[in-house]
């Protein structure tokens, strides 16, 4: 039983399932149909603060975090609705994280919408890649599970940005016995070995050698990747993929082998620093048998794996605008804290916040990876209430703020930008509401434009800033 739906979907129980259309939906017989039904008899909510997540491995981008998250941020939901004199219906609504979910035996895949060039894109940028060639066509992923393909391309771009100085290295001393000294000589083992003289001696030195526990880790993460998408997912790796088989010890890795590598003296060196965010996701590859369970674990109540796109998506945008806006300061969850001698105080944490470096003007936006199709109902309430509290509190530093979202549709600027905040003519703060323009099967090309036409509208409003 298996079903994939995009993230924060079915929000307004637009797309409910059918009860003709069950079996049909989760790839199942008639048989199993009555065990489906069964899953959506009751309400079944994971949230991010339920008991339930514990066996559910989810996955951040940003290692420092400046507030906890919501916990009642929804994840899934399912249930079963029926109205009078019409036939049953069972929704699934997810929220914004994406990846793979074990429930009762039925797999849930959750998937991030708009197509692999725009992911690809995010995960890019989260690992400081701005250069993208058009997409390297490799095996489809038969297990429909895209977190392991968000894992594996991130391990594929960490390892690729860490091998450029070469792979760990350490000292070990060697002994050896030949016609020609290297090193030391072994005196001990000449007075017991070598009188009289035969020709050879005993050296002693050290030599430079790889890391085994990280060569053999690195190798069998490589070729699990390649069992599950081909040989092209490590295209650009193909040099260190020989030298890694070279020197692969022909040993499993296990647990403790992952441990070691992971916390090897070698990668404090700054020269291989990098491999130690390439080693986690290692960890993650080899050990995440839950990805794909057995038949044991498909019976637990939920496992899986996920990761937050909203803050994949904050992190693309942050990376943007800070390439593209050498004049600002480009922020990301900066903390505003209130009433801080009161019992209420609060922090609040916008998305993004561009500061002029010689001004102090400030920009204010948040990012929304939600539908956007340019209609009243795209926009939550919330979300409008929240960016104008962010908006009021910088008050006379403020030349514009908005809501930035990937837009299913081309922008009008009639209708998405204001000069003025609130629609008043009090004050002449822009605001926005903006995005870059993706769809599902957007080339790199394509989506390069919509960054540069999105770039290009934000440049026009910080002009009064530069000038």
């Amino acid at each position: 039983m298996r079903v994939s739906v995009p993230v924060n979907h079915n929000f307004y129980e637009e797309a409910p399932i059918r009860e003709a259309d069950l079996g049909n939906v989760f790839n199942v017989k008639k048989s199993g149909v009555k065990h489906l039904q069964q899953i959506f008899s009751s309400v079944y909510e994971l949230k991010f603060g339920a008991e339930q997540l514990k066996q559910v491995k989810v996955f951040n981008f940003k290692r420092n975090r400046y507030f906890e998250q919501d916990e009642e941020r929804l994840i899934l939901r399912l249930y079963s609705r029926e109205k009078i004199q019409q036939e049953k219906e069972f929704i699934i609504q997810t929220g914004l994280y994406a990846g793979v979910l074990f429930h009762k035996g039925c797999k849930i895949n959750i998937t991030t919408k708009y197509g692999d060039t725009f992911l690809k894109r995010m995960l890019n940028f989260v690992n400081d890649i701005y250069v993208d060639n058009e997409q390297i066509k490799a095996k489809k992923d038969e297990t429909e599970n895209q977190f392991l393909f968000i894992i594996a391309h991130l391990f594929i771009q960490a390892l690729e940005k860490a091998v450029v100085l070469g792979l760990p290295q350490q000292y070990e001393k060697h002994q050896e016995r030949s016609h020609k000294v290297r090193g030391t000589i072994n005196f001990n083992d000449y007075l017991k070995r070598d009188i009289p003289f035969q020709g050879k001696l005993t050296t002693t030195f050290r030599e430079r050698m790889y890391v085994q526990e990280i060569v053999d880790v690195l190798y069998l993460a490589l070729r699990k990747l390649e069992s599950v998408f081909g040989k092209e997912i490590h295209s650009r790796l193909l040099g260190l993929s020989q030298l890694l088989k070279q020197q692969y010890s022909g040993r499993f890795a296990s647990y403790a082998t992952i441990q070691k590598a992971k916390t090897h003296q070698s990668i404090d060196n700054p020269m291989y620093h990098g491999f130690k965010k390439v080693l986690e996701y290692a960890e993650i590859i080899l050990l995440n048998k839950d990805v794909m369970p057995d038949n044991e674990k498909q019976n637990l109540a939920t496992t899986g794996y996920l990761f937050d796109i909203a803050e994949l998506y904050e992190i693309y945008l942050e990376k943007l605008l800070s390439r593209n806006f050498p004049n600002w300061f480009v922020s990301g969850q900066v903390e505003i804290p209130i009433y801080q001698q009161q019992f209420y105080r609060r922090s609040m944490f916008p998305d993004l916040i561009l500061k002029h470096k010689v001004s102090g003007k400030i920009i204010a936006l948040d990012a929304k990876f939600k539908k956007m199709e340019m209609q009243s109902k795209d926009i939550d309430r919330a979300d409008l209430h929240q960016i104008h509290s962010y908006s009021g509190y910088y008050q006379n530093d403020l030349v514009a703020s908005g809501l930035i979202y990937p837009l299913s549709k081309k922008i009008d600027f009639e209708y998405s930008h204001t000069e003025s905040l609130y629609g008043s003519s009090s004050n002449d703060v822009h605001f926005v509401i903006d995005g870059i323009f993706v769809f599902e099967n957007q080339t790199m090309r394509e989506l390069i434009e919509s960054e540069n036409e999105f770039i290009k509208r934000i440049s026009n409003l910080k002009s009064r800033c530069d000038n």
